[in-house]
């Protein structure tokens, strides 16, 4: 049994686990198109086919990670499902923080990282209501590093990490974490379009006065992350000093 009402104390939730699926995100979408209700959560020991953003794979080996997904059906607008991307990062760091002596940072826009390390990942998907143009339902997964796999990260991941070394009882650490993402995210989002959750990304942002590289259209350009939006685009000093907002794309620290 998947008990996590020790660690959540949100009601209405409908948790499932399984100890291996090819994708989380793409289990419940399936769900989602059957007619599952909001706040039916998909939780993984493995994936097979895990998924990042821009189609990339997802490293998720047995039994060292947390793979979890949340259907969700809010009242927002295509554009504004980066909140709930930001509000997922936010309660991972909130929820890594519990433990004595931890720092969360955030890497604009989808990435938790400790002790320089990439620590989690998060997509979220969705399909759009063809009737009010608004989001029909929204996939959010979150995949975490819990503990190194054997032999180590795949040198293809240079910044991968884990979030312990090890654990006495890795099940009950992963119901943990899981409980307490959940409860940190759904404090927030009722209010969702308020963005009650801003100052705790913002405060942990790994980007900002940092100078940075902008991958975007599959292209690469340098520029300094000067800070957020309210609604959570990247404002960004270009190299020709021009200032300019960053709504979508990717980033990486560039070496000074």
């Amino acid at each position: 049994m998947f008990d996590l009402s020790p660690y959540c104390t949100h009601p209405g939730l409908t948790v499932q686990f399984r100890e291996e699926v090819t994708s989380t995100n793409t289990l419940l979408r399936q769900q989602a198109e059957e007619g599952a209700p909001e706040g039916t959560v998909l939780i993984a020991a493995r994936q097979t086919a895990g998924r990042g953003r821009r189609d990339r794979s997802f490293y998720s080996p047995a039994d060292t990670g947390l793979y979890l997904s949340i259907l969700l059906r809010p009242k927002l607008a295509p554009q504004e499902a980066l909140y709930l991307t930001t509000c997922a990062a936010a309660a991972v760091a909130l929820a890594l923080e519990e433990a004595p002596g931890v720092h969360a940072k955030i890497k604009w826009v989808n990435d938790v990282f400790l002790h320089g390390k990439k620590v989690c990942g998060i997509l979220t998907e969705g399909a759009i209501d063809p009737d009010t143009g608004g989001l029909q339902y929204a996939i959010l997964g979150i995949g975490v590093n819990l503990f190194p796999p054997e032999g180590g990260f795949p040198a293809d991941l240079p910044e991968a990490g884990a979030v312990y070394e090890t654990s006495p009882d890795p099940a009950e650490t992963r119901r943990r974490l899981a409980g307490r993402i959940l409860d940190h995210f759904f404090r927030w989002y009722p209010t969702i379009q308020d963005r009650p959750f801003f100052d705790v990304y913002r405060n942990r942002s790994l980007v900002l006065g940092q100078p940075i590289t902008i991958l975007q259209g599959g292209r690469t350009r340098p520029a300094a992350a000067l800070d957020l939006e309210p609604d959570f685009s990247l404002r960004v000093r270009e190299r020709d000093g021009r200032v300019s907002i960053l709504s979508s794309g990717e980033v990486s620290i560039r070496p000074v």
